[in-house]
């Protein structure tokens, strides 16, 4: 089974947050938290912003959304 990309990761993590009830359960929750753009916070997810930046805003995603390091 080929790994997952982090897009499809966070995809699930929001799935099962989403069944759970808990947040974020959306894009949409992520850019409220952080105060991003839906635009600009669905770029860094697709990976089409690259650089220590978005490396960051990436790794802070995960940690709000709850997904494992790795």
């Amino acid at each position: 089974m080929s790994e997952l990309s982090y897009k499809e990761r966070l995809k699930v993590q929001l799935m099962r947050n989403r069944e759970l009830d808990l947040e974020p359960s959306s894009q949409k929750a992520i850019a409220e938290k952080f105060g991003l753009s839906r635009v600009y916070v669905g770029t860094v997810i697709e990976n089409h912003q690259h650089g220590p930046k978005a490396d960051e805003w990436r790794k802070k995603f995960a940690a709000y959304a709850g997904m494992e390091e790795g």
